[in-house]
């Protein structure tokens, strides 16, 4: 229908009242909301080109984050847009959603990204394809073939430094994750000094230019690294929070990756005080790894008693933890994993001193 301020409305099937602008007969007039304020309506337009890729290709958080900087909408007037519509979403949980912090799955959840979709003027159904189906979740030997969430990987607290650190982890869910290889030393003193990390990976979407690193302490009273990039990167901004350990490093690319595009970078960490004694190394992946390597090199006169290969849940419970097999140090000192093909998780070492 058409009321009486020219603009025309239809519901769509989200229950979401999308408002049109048509012209009477004193000329285009808006509708109004409190003290008669004229109502922000999106404007009817195309989609840039870099969301139309992100709609092709993925992943959620590009294509969500892309829709609605082009609608025009922060995300406090998204937020109220929805709230006036009886969907109710925080905006932290908006934000997590644009970040890839956290992934919507629940009904109202999905129902909301619908709305979302009719708000910012997209195809209907475009933004919940990218989604996929629901993530299994539970016992550690269930399938994990997608990008797990960071409260997933890492645990509530975490998830909240890293929203403080003002660094946009989704960034890397714009690569797929194709290959790590990690290499810690460690000393005499059952202290760590440095570790190497050099990661392989394809660029999902157009434009691709950084990752974020993150490091997580592995003891108790450790305090976070220094980290130097090496090859294929350069640093950009490092955010640490001392109350959680979390260490995160902006790596910059020295080019901007076309879709497709394969990129080999290298950097290192050196360790802060406060490790000795360390009695792990492992790696966390949102994402399934074609191939995870790490080698953790021992004094040889200095080895530990036992080790073994490890999967864990998430990094805050050690409950999950479960021993693979155990592994022997070569002529070197070097224990070595090899993961071909590996679930999204974290995967590493243990070993005891004595």
């Amino acid at each position: 229908m058409t009321d009486p301020t020219g603009y025309s409305q239809r519901t769509s099937s989200t229950g979401i009242t999308r408002t049109t602008r048509t012209t009477g007969p004193t000329g285009p007039a808006g509708p109004t909301g409190p003290a008669g304020q004229p109502t922000p309506t999106p404007p009817s337009r195309r989609t840039s080109r870099a969301l139309d890729a992100a709609l092709r290709a993925g992943p959620f958080e590009s294509a969500l984050q892309l829709a609605i900087s082009d609608s025009g909408l922060s995300l406090e007037s998204l937020r109220r847009r929805l709230a006036t519509d009886g969907i109710h979403v925080g905006l932290s949980t908006l934000s997590y959603w644009q970040r890839g912090l956290r992934r919507p799955e629940r009904a109202e959840s999905l129902r909301a990204v619908r709305a979302i979709e009719d708000l910012c003027g997209l195809p209907r159904s475009s933004l919940v394809a990218l989604l996929g189906p629901r993530r299994p979740r539970g016992r550690w030997g269930e399938p994990r073939t997608r990008e797990l969430d960071i409260e997933e990987l890492l645990g509530d607290e975490m998830l909240l430094a890293m929203t403080l650190s003002g660094l946009d982890v989704s960034v890397n869910s714009r690569c797929e994750h194709v290959s790590v290889h990690g290499d810690r030393w460690m000393h005499a003193d059952r202290s760590w000094g440095k570790e190497r990390i050099r990661r392989i990976v394809i660029a999902r979407t157009e434009g691709v230019d950084r990752f974020v690193a993150l490091s997580l302490r592995d003891i108790d009273g450790e305090q976070p690294p220094s980290v130097r990039a090496l090859h294929g990167c350069r640093l950009g901004r490092v955010r640490i929070d001392p109350a959680t350990g979390l260490h995160a490093a902006e790596l910059l690319f020295d080019r901007r990756l076309s879709s497709g595009q394969v990129h080999v970078f290298d950097y290192e960490y050196q360790a802060g005080p406060g490790s000795t004694g360390v009695t792990r190394y492992d790696y966390g992946s949102r994402q399934p790894l074609r191939e995870l390597v790490l080698r953790a090199h021992f004094v040889p006169d200095r080895l530990p008693v036992r080790c073994y290969q490890v999967v864990r849940r998430r990094y805050d419970d050690d409950s999950g933890l479960r021993d693979v097999q155990e592994l022997q140090p070569d002529a070197h000192g070097v224990i070595q994993l090899v993961s071909l093909n590996g679930k999204a998780g974290i995967e590493g070492f243990r070993w005891e001193w004595d």
